[in-house]
């Protein structure tokens, strides 16, 4: 993959993103010095960079809209504070904060641009597998309800309503184009269905960022061992499951000699139960693929097997990996922590030399005194051609326009001004000010960083929980069961009359 180009307009965004904290000016002294200090070193390479990244700008029509007021739908989790609520979307005054400031600003300046008003309405994601969002806008569209102009629901509850025929083609209706920047062109691949995207995602979601699954490691451990640099191994393409493998078992000890290594010893990998779906996504395989309206299963391919054994038998090597979802295996000062948080801590404590989770780990570890670095999934084998990157599909939300909405052609104007103004504003806020300056330590982190968003995808088998099989691998890898070619081949007759209904539903 080349990232050159997107290094450049990333160091536009510093700029756009130094700009706004200077409108801003009530926000946080010591981030706005931070930046303004960061941004200084690259000026001429902005300058030039600036250019380029400015030439991109949305072909709109002129729309005055007298004060009208426009509704959006955004997506909470359980309340509003929850960490997968799309609180960016629903901002309504400036306090200080970085990333609020920049979504308040985008959204002062569309609705300057188009004279109104935003409203905002919020609907709760349930549970991992509810498309509880599916649910309840299905029910507002069957009662006729336009109350949404634009809704944003995770990607999961969109594949749902796209199925249905709950949603407007943004790709042919309307005026958002999905071949700018400000749209992620591989997750549009990765969606499109019959030719159609009825949902898309990029810019405009931070919570499309904030999902991606990434590997932390422990600098210091690297460097007192003297192991492998592991930004050198994913430049070379090295880095890949057996050699993160390979690396933990070299620091990996039973510490204080009671025969069982947890959190508190040295760990070479943390993990959750969950995150078995990531290292396959990262591999590169899909369990559904389709050409046009046609849906094919993929998750039983001799590729996809091998790669369902890898993650296994990563699991399986309790001496190396610990999935802190199993509270026997944790010490004492992180037993009656959440998941997440203990597996944070330990890391945090210098207890575990790799971390696997989304990027909502790397603000958790802001305090942490060692240094860390930020590194894409690993590949599932030499040879792979390519790093790619996970989003949560439930954590994630994405962009869509309901059948209901009362102008299709207003919404998808300031969806696409809306997302124009996110690559200007929020995205340089998020991705330049708190990754890149404030949390992660490092350039070559940033680099890793260009590396994991470039390479974010998404399969339309985990989307439609085809067969419940992304659960029951989990389940399966968790119980230390394999036996992987049996089970898959006992979903055969289920996933594939699912996909003929699937593909059924959309060809009506």
């Amino acid at each position: 993959m080349k990232h050159a180009d997107t290094i450049k307009r990333l160091a536009a965004l510093l700029l756009s993103a130094v700009m706004l904290l200077s409108l801003a000016a009530c926000g946080g002294g010591n981030d706005t010095a931070e930046v303004t200090t960061a941004a200084a070193g690259t000026a001429e390479e902005t300058t030039a960079a600036e250019t380029e990244t400015t030439a991109a700008t949305p072909d709109l029509p002129d729309l005055d809209l007298e004060g009208a007021t426009i509704t959006i739908l955004a997506k909470v989790e359980i309340d509003v504070k929850g960490q997968w609520s799309d609180n960016d979307l629903c901002v309504s005054e400036l306090n200080g904060d970085i990333l609020n400031d920049a979504a308040f600003e985008r959204n002062r300046l569309v609705e300057e641009k188009f004279n109104f008003v935003f409203a905002n309405g919020r609907m709760p994601i349930g549970g991992q597998y509810s498309y509880s969002m599916h649910q309840g806008i299905t029910k507002l569209i069957l009662a006729g309800d336009s109350t949404y102009d634009i809704v944003f629901p995770t990607i999961r509850d969109s594949a749902y309503l796209a199925r249905d025929g709950m949603l407007h083609d943004l790709g042919t209706e309307g005026y958002v184009d999905l071949d700018k920047p400000w749209w992620n062109q591989q997750f549009t691949e990765d969606t499109m269905v019959g030719g159609k995207s009825h949902y898309a995602n990029g810019d405009v979601m931070q919570s499309f960022m904030r999902s991606v699954y990434t590997i932390l490691f422990n600098k210091k451990i690297i460097n007192d061992i003297n192991l492998e640099n592991p930004y050198d191994l994913v430049r070379d393409y090295e880095w890949t499951m057996d050699k993160m493998l390979e690396l933990g078992e070299a620091f990996s000890a039973d510490m204080n000699g009671d025969g069982v290594i947890k959190d508190d010893d040295h760990v070479g990998l943390l993990t959750l139960n969950n995150q078995v779906e990531a290292l396959y996504t990262a591999s590169g395989c899909k369990l559904v693929t389709v050409d046009g309206t046609n849906f094919t299963f993929t998750g039983n391919s001799e590729k996809s097997l091998n790669v369902f054994q890898r993650i296994f038998d990563l699991w399986e090597n309790r001496e190396v990996v610990i999935c802190s979802t199993d509270v026997t295996r944790r010490g004492e000062s992180t037993k009656s922590m959440s998941h997440n948080d203990a597996s944070a801590a330990a890391f945090a404590a210098d207890c575990a030399l790799f971390i696997l989770g989304t990027m909502n780990n790397v603000p958790r570890m802001r305090n942490m005194e060692t240094d860390f670095g930020i590194l894409p999934l690993p590949m599932s084998a030499d040879g792979q051609d390519s790093y790619y990157s996970y989003v949560q599909t439930w954590a994630s939300g994405s962009a869509a326009v309901t059948i209901t909405a009362t102008d299709v052609d207003r919404s998808t104007i300031i969806l696409e001004e809306m997302a124009y103004q996110s690559r200007e504003l929020t995205t340089p806020a998020y991705y330049e000010v708190s990754l890149k300056t404030k949390y992660a330590r490092d350039e070559e982190s940033a680099e890793m960083l260009d590396i994991i968003y470039d390479a974010r995808t998404c399969d339309l088998g985990n989307l439609y929980n085809i067969g419940n099989i992304v659960s029951e691998i989990t389940t399966r890898i968790n119980n230390r069961q394999d036996g992987f070619a049996s089970f898959m081949e006992s979903k055969v007759p289920l996933v594939e009359s699912t996909l003929l209904e699937i593909s059924e539903a959309y060809n009506k």
